[in-house]
């Protein structure tokens, strides 16, 4: 690849080969003008329009040629239905003009952790099909939660939830006398008192047998997230240890409004919190969130704190040591499309391995262990909860 590049965060040009280039500003414009897709190989420079039927028509092995990917939305999430889909090492996902993009965004505070804190946890309970009836039955009566009966599912019959607690259950029977039920709550904002009322009742209505029901109990899903005050989204240079992928959505004029590293059951996801509350501040505020998901029966809550050892490496680079190591075209691949770009734009071992050497001289620490450290005592408190309410 050619060093000659334009120093334009939303406009890289790489003269290396014809015509080659990456432009945010006009793919969005684009895409939501027209609807096509848009792909390129770092290999050959060669990049192509086409619309949606074309692109869905790609074999896999033409499809694995392909190193970026920019499509809309509503293409992105038809596509995640079909299980042959090949997911490139960078996506581009371009969001349409909101109706709402002109209303004034509220100039409130918003109130940010200044360590990491539990922002999501699901587990599920393997409960007899009578327990399950009995206990959406009394959070129903006892007005601690409200039901919507879900449609359209093989899985659960049906959600009851409290919104305003940010917790909900969804119920799944079986044919063969047992039934499972999925609790999924937000730590951060669900208050312990109400989460103690919850499974007390839980333990009134299974009575002997609820030690047991904890004890057997599956971790599904955990989410760690910090609140980094004055750093744009765009000014995050991360990656995720073992991460091949990289998604940014860009809203309607190019510009990066969320970051995901990794994909399926590890990944690292960086936005903007106050764009995401509708709030708006002259000092942004950036969400960092790890997600680990699919953990499916590896875990369960007597040995909860296992999950520490499931959380990847976070790595966080300086821009100015990324500036003075790497080569011109390395530094601007990776400030608008991650370490995976970069690494996938080099043709041998002997330069991949080079770039991995000059990432790690660059490194800035603190950032992983500031995002799970705190985590460990809310963990501490919630499982002691589950187990005696």
């Amino acid at each position: 690849m050619s060093n000659n590049i334009s120093p334009d965060f939303y406009n890289i040009v790489v003269n290396g080969h014809d015509d080659y280039k990456i432009n945010f500003k006009y793919i969005s414009n684009r895409i939501n003008k027209e609807g096509e897709v848009y792909i390129l190989n770092f290999e050959s420079g060669e990049y192509e329009w086409m619309d949606e039927i074309k692109f869905i028509e790609k074999t896999k092995s033409e499809m694995k040629s392909i190193d970026i990917i920019a499509l809309p939305i509503s293409l992105y999430s038809k596509l995640k239905q079909y299980r042959c889909f090949y997911q490139p090492s960078v996506m581009l996902i371009v969001k349409p003009k909101n109706k709402d993009e002109s209303r004034n965004f509220f100039n409130a505070q918003y109130c940010k952790s200044e360590s990491g804190f539990l922002d999501k946890l699901s587990f599920s309970l393997k409960v007899p099909d009578d327990l399950g009836n009995d206990f959406i039955k009394h959070l129903l009566r006892e007005k601690l939660c409200s039901s919507n009966n879900i449609r359209d599912t093989r899985i659960y019959k049906c959600r009851v939830s409290n919104k305003s607690q940010h917790i909900a259950f969804y119920y799944m029977p079986r044919k063969k006398n047992v039934s499972y039920m999925k609790c999924t709550f937000n730590p951060a904002k669900t208050d312990l008192s109400f989460l103690t009322k919850i499974f007390s009742l839980l333990k009134f209505v299974s009575g002997p047998s609820y030690e047991r029901l904890i004890r057997t109990s599956k971790l599904l899903r955990v989410d760690f997230a910090i609140d980094v005050k004055g750093i744009k989204v765009k000014n995050f240079h991360l990656n995720l240890n073992r991460s091949r992928n990289i998604t940014l959505y860009l809203d309607y004029k190019g510009e990066v409004e969320t970051k995901v590293y990794g994909k399926s059951g590890k990944r690292l996801q960086v936005y903007n919190k106050l764009r995401e509350q509708n709030l708006k501040s002259k000092v942004p505020i950036t969400r960092c969130e790890i997600q680990l998901k699919k953990l499916n029966s590896e875990i369960d809550l007597e040995s909860l704190f296992d999950i520490f050892n499931r959380i990847p490496d976070l790595r966080r680079y300086s821009r100015r040591g990324l500036k003075e190591r790497l080569s011109i075209s390395e530094y601007y691949l990776i400030k608008q499309l991650g370490v995976t770009a970069a690494r996938s734009s080099l043709g041998s071992e002997t330069e991949k391995r080079q770039l991995r050497r000059n990432l790690q001289s660059v490194e800035k620490g603190f950032l992983g262990e500031k995002l799970i450290g705190s985590t460990r005592n809310e963990l501490r408190a919630i499982q002691k909860l589950l187990f005696n309410p």
